[in-house]
Formats: structure tokens, C-alpha cells, sequence
């Protein structure tokens, strides 16, 4: 099974256009991609180049924690991120639990994890290669009270194996999801509407993929910014992935 953009991804139905479309605006804010799981390695990058090719004029970096572990460290993925390239890591875990301590066994702190931001693990199925679940990894944060937060990971979707569909949980978090890329929360409801719209309708076109999405790109409004938020204390922590998210929640 080839797995080359968004299309085949849609029709391999590895995961549906509503949470093709949360992936891709979330890599557009600079949320770092990770594809765990079962399944074999070369697929699991395959995967991950699909999912950060949805605009393939957007440059990638992936990396293979068990290839490339011994060069995998904070300070590097916190460059690649400040250099505007989309970040994606595989690894080879069975599930979210397994993935994080493969993480942190590289040396990566816990609050640097925790903003690798999307986990996607994929799984062989009888019909194929399936994303069954696409987690969330929320950043640290500060309350009210400007003490430092650690909050579970959320489940943003998850295919139902018996329904062969996929649910969407994302509606739960879409205020947090909006304040990470930077969207108001509208903006991240109506785009994410429309650009699930706009993968579904690819069946249809036999124009090359990436000069269709480029034609629509060049047509999406520009980003609505969140609201004004309070300036937050000095963090605790320092560089690139280990900054507390400074949002009051």
C-alpha cells in the first residue's frame, strides 16, 4: 500500500479527512508530529511523510528514534522547530505509554515531551494500515495561580474497529488546540471544517496533488490570531521545548 499525500491516506482510509485536516493545521502551528505503533517501521515512515506532506511545499524533517536515538536530544529538535520545518518522529512502540518512555530513555525531560505535541500510533488492520488512536500531548502549563500544570494527554480521534469509522474527540480541546497554533478558536473550527472539505473532495480531482492544494491554500483567509492573553511569569524551565506554556487556563 502506497502512502504518497493526503488522497491516499483518504482512500487506503488510514484516517478520515476531519482528522487529516486537525493534523495538518496543527503542523502548520509548529506542533511536532509523532507515529508510534505495531506496525513496520518502513510504513510507520511512510506514514509520517504522508502526514507532513499535506502541503507539500512545506519542508520536513523526520527522524527515527531507533536509527537515529544517539542524535536525537532537546536542543536539536528545539533548532529544527525555530528553523520552520515541519518535525516529525517514529518510533517503534505499541502504544502512547510505550512511546513516551522510549522518549524519555533518550534523555528527552519530561516537559520537553510533552510539547512533541500529536501522537498518531498506527496499526495493522484487515483493511489495512489504520491510525487508531491520534493523541494530543498537552504542553506544560501555568494556572491561575501561575503554578506550574501536568495534564494528561488527550484522545484527538480514534478508529472503531468494528464500525470501521473514525471518532472525533477533538471537540473537547479545540480552545487548547486553538491557543497552541496561535488560531483563535473560530478560526481553527471553520478551517479545519473547510480543509476537511477540501481533502474529501480530491477523489474527484485529477489535477497533481500538490498544485491542488496550492490553489486552494492561496485562496484560505489568513489566520484568525487568538485573543490577547496575559504575559506570564519567567518559566522554570529554559530553551525551545522545555518553555511552560505561558496561556492562563
Amino acid at each position: 500500500m502506497g502512502l504518497d499525500d493526503a488522497r491516499s491516506l483518504l482512500d487506503h482510509g488510514v484516517l478520515d479527512a476531519r482528522a487529516l485536516a486537525l493534523v495538518w493545521l496543527l503542523s502548520d502551528g509548529g506542533v511536532p508530529l509523532v507515529v508510534a505503533g505495531p506496525a513496520a517501521a518502513e510504513k510507520r515512515r511512510a506514514l509520517a511523510v504522508a502526514l507532513l506532506s499535506l502541503d507539500p511545499a512545506r519542508p520536513w524533517v523526520i527522524l527515527d528514534v531507533d536509527a537515529d536515538g544517539d542524535a536525537i536530544d532537546a536542543e536539536r529538535l528545539a533548532a529544527l522547530l525555530r528553523g520552520g520545518s515541519a518535525l516529525g518522529l517514529t518510533v517503534g512502540a505499541d502504544d502512547l505509554e510505550a512511546a513516551i518512555e522510549r522518549l524519555v530513555a533518550l534523555g528527552l525531560p519530561e516537559d520537553g515531551v510533552r510539547r512533541l505535541g500529536v501522537v498518531v500510533v498506527a496499526a495493522e488492520a484487515p483493511g489495512g494500515l489504520r491510525c487508531a488512536v491520534v493523541h494530543y500531548l498537552r504542553p506544560t502549563e501555568r494556572d491561575a495561580q501561575r503554578h506550574v500544570q501536568r495534564r494528561p494527554p488527550a484522545v484527538l480521534a480514534a478508529w472503531d474497529e468494528r464500525e470501521d469509522t473514525f471518532e472525533d474527540y477533538a471537540w473537547g480541546i479545540t480552545p487548547e488546540l486553538a491557543d497552541r497554533v496561535g488560531r483563535s478558536q473560530a478560526d481553527l473550527e471553520e478551517r479545519r471544517a473547510d480543509r476537511a472539505r477540501f481533502l474529501a473532495s480530491l477523489a474527484d480531482d485529477e489535477r497533481p496533488y500538490g498544485e491542488r492544494v496550492a490553489t486552494y491554500l492561496a485562496t484560505e483567509p489568513a489566520p484568525e490570531p487568538a485573543p490577547p492573553r496575559p504575559d506570564a511569569e519567567p518559566s522554570p524551565f529554559s530553551g525551545g521545548l522545555l518553555d511552560a506554556d505561558g496561556h492562563d487556563h
